[in-house]
């Protein structure tokens, strides 16, 4: 199956999506880090009085390419499961005597 997810995400396009699938636990506290650290900084200079969202900007693209990964684990989850089928029945015609 990873190897089926890993064909999955060949090519320079999904380069984002193998860093993410090597490198999740630290992408994410990064990103929660710089969402933390930006509304505290404008928290402190007085751009905004209270709540910001603005920081949480930055867990944005770790979100939309974490589901991009799990997407495409799903993907070729499906495609594995249906290789297998595929081959376990045609190895069972093979093994089923034919009758007259």
């Amino acid at each position: 199956m990873r190897a089926a997810t890993v064909e999955a995400l060949a090519g320079p396009r999904n380069a984002p999506v193998r860093f993410l699938g090597r490198h999740r636990t630290v992408v994410w506290a990064l990103s929660c880090c710089l969402a933390l650290v930006t509304n505290q900084l404008l928290r402190q200079t007085g751009t905004v009085e209270s709540l910001s969202l603005w920081g949480y900007l930055w867990l944005l693209p770790v979100l939309l390419v974490d589901r991009r990964f799990a997407a495409v684990r799903k993907e070729a989850e499906a495609r594995y499961v249906t290789r297998l089928e595929t081959e376990l029945a045609a190895g069972h015609d093979r093994e089923t005597p034919v009758r007259s």
